[in-house]
């Protein structure tokens, strides 16, 4: 098993199920368009052709007055992430740790882009709340103004990490 950038035409898309359809469908019909666009990058645990399991990171920005008070911002009205769009894992991993290594291949990623561009941490979209207190397992807080959208700090990360 390892870790890799999606490769549309190497992995086989067509039969991974999580058991949440959108999380499914956006992998098997839209993922490919998206790394085109370069609107995201998807990572995948795969073993051989077989996806175990994925995420997508991508850019984005957070309105300060939405990240919890003791969320250190700056000035700025606008405050850049990463966004860990979607994960999921294959019903046939899950209960295997498997969330947990890609969330972590995730840090990893975040910590990686941090130290060569300016960004404050990551923002997740939990599909429902089983998502959101699994994040919150990993230390992310909910923002004020949407409660599926929670936020690690590069900080927090770097605790997790031990780095």
């Amino acid at each position: 098993m390892e870790f890799a950038a999606l490769d549309p035409k190497g992995h086989d898309r067509k039969s991974f199920d999580c058991g949440v359809p959108a999380l499914n469908l956006y992998l098997q019909r839209y993922a490919n368009q998206d790394l085109k666009r370069s609107l995201t990058r998807i990572y995948v645990l795969a073993d051989g052709p077989t996806i175990i399991g994925y995420y997508s990171i991508s850019a984005h920005s957070v309105r300060r007055d939405h990240l919890p008070d003791d969320v250190q911002a700056g000035p700025y009205e606008d405050i850049p992430f990463l966004l860990l769009g979607r994960l999921a894992v294959d019903r046939r991993s899950q209960g295997q740790g498997y969330g947990d290594a890609l969330i972590v291949h995730a840090f990893h990623t975040t910590r990686k882009a941090a130290s060569q561009i300016g960004i404050l941490g990551m923002i997740v979209e939990a599909k429902d709340e089983k998502a959101a207190a699994f994040y919150e397992g990993f230390g992310f807080r909910r923002l004020t103004a949407t409660t599926n959208r929670l936020v690690l700090p590069i900080t927090a990360m770097d605790a997790l990490l031990g780095t």
